[in-house]
């Protein structure tokens, strides 16, 4: 397990990483195999110091200021601020507060309120423009809610051009020791970071659009953008802004995903069918079983699909309660919008899954183009139907393809 452990990225700029391995669920819900980084940061100027953040309450707040003694004085930390009041970032900062002597700590008005409903903790009311002074340094507030709270705030330190971006431009995936993007594997940082943007914050995505919008408008020099999760960068600054724009945009590649539930194997046949079928007329095709894939992977999928094929088994005159549940969260994030959807559903008996997931798909944005029911698994003129049914399906996702 990794520890704790800090890193100079400025002229009196310490990152502290906090490694979560512990944690196998991120908000207790979305699978995190290679763990979370909570990440701080700390500003220094002569004797006065601003933390950025703390972490979640996996470590204690005797562990996150043995880290922090390794940099500076707890005595020197006159400032704290708390970009957004969730408790992954602000789980320890009532303690420290004691322990650094009552600092004055900011927020935005409704960090503030939600600071002293889950805390207790009183903090100062800071607005979008404002300046907090470090010493003789600036940190510009930049408020953008909904990223993905509705409380957020970044802060732009401007003889240094880091931009703090609190869940902006986060990842999943614990690090052994702090890294900037150019050290890291970054094929599996982008994993990581789409993981991340499917499941945590796509919901937000027009709001993420917009703060990105902001953040160009404003004509700040990034040399450095330090999330609240994942690694720093410094390196691929605009190919990183370029891909998470992608992502808000749903832009579709010339890829289609195939979900599938199965209880016996004999729908699992047909959804293996179909990938064989479709993998030859895309550039890539995603296979999931909505029981053994990992949700971020198959949500992560879908975002830069241009199509999905859903194929499921009746279970009890309904949709397989696993696949239901993957709808669900599709149709929550609205993740189906620009997309093109096709439904397969076997049965042995009666049941409404057909008509049930093609509504739930609509409600999430889809056009559902195909569906199709069969009676147990499809042979001989069906399975022959079936291919022409797909083809006419890919057809009409790749007329989607932007």
């Amino acid at each position: 397990m990794h520890t704790p452990s800090w890193r100079i990225i400025g002229r009196g700029v310490y990152w502290l990483s906090m490694p979560d391995y512990e944690s196998r669920l991120f908000e207790n819900m979305w699978p995190i195999p290679s763990g979370v980084n909570y990440n701080a940061y700390l500003v220094s100027d002569g004797d006065e110091c601003l933390l950025v953040d703390s972490s979640k309450n996996v470590y204690d707040v005797e562990e996150f200021t043995s880290l922090l003694k390794q940099v500076a004085d707890p005595r020197r930390i006159k400032h704290v601020a708390v970009l957004h009041a969730e408790p992954d970032h602000s789980g320890l900062i009532g303690g420290l507060s004691s322990i650094f002597g009552s600092p004055m700590l900011y927020s935005t008005l409704r960090a503030s309120a939600f600071m002293r409903s889950m805390f207790n903790v009183e903090t100062r009311t800071v607005k979008d423009g404002e300046i907090i002074r470090v010493g003789g340094r600036a940190l510009r507030v930049i408020e953008l809610p909904w990223i993905h709270w509705p409380d957020t705030m970044l802060l732009y330190l401007e003889d240094e051009g880091i931009l703090f971006s609190s869940d902006a431009f986060g990842a999943f995936g614990a690090l052994e020791k702090p890294v900037f993007d150019d050290e890291a594997d970054f094929e599996q940082y982008e994993r990581n970071a789409k993981e991340y943007f499917a499941t945590v914050v796509a919901a937000y995505r027009q709001m993420v659009l917009k703060a990105l919008d902001k953040i160009n408008r404003l004509g700040l020099s990034l040399r450095l953008i330090a999330p609240a999760h994942g690694v720093v960068l410094r390196s691929r600054i605009p190919e990183v802004v370029e891909e998470l724009t992608s992502w808000c945009e749903l832009r579709r590649k010339r890829k289609v995903t195939v979900v599938y539930g199965s209880m016996y194997g004999f729908t699992e046949r047909l959804a293996r069918l179909a990938c064989g079928i479709i993998k030859n007329r895309v550039d890539e095709v995603a296979f999931h079983s909505c029981v053994s894939s990992s949700v971020n992977s198959i949500l992560s999928d879908i975002v830069d699909s241009a199509g999905v094929v859903f194929i499921t088994p009746t279970y009890e005159g309904n949709v397989f309660p696993p696949l239901s549940n993957i709808v669900e969260l599709l149709r929550i994030k609205k993740m189906g919008v620009g997309k093109i959807a096709a439904v397969t559903v076997t049965k042995l008996w009666g049941g409404t899954a057909a008509s049930q997931l093609s509504s739930r798909l609509s409600e999430a944005g889809f056009e559902v183009s195909h569906v199709c029911e069969y009676v147990n698994y499809p042979g001989g003129r069906d399975l022959t139907e079936y291919e022409t049914l797909l083809h006419g399906f890919i057809e009409k996702a790749l007329g989607k393809v932007e």
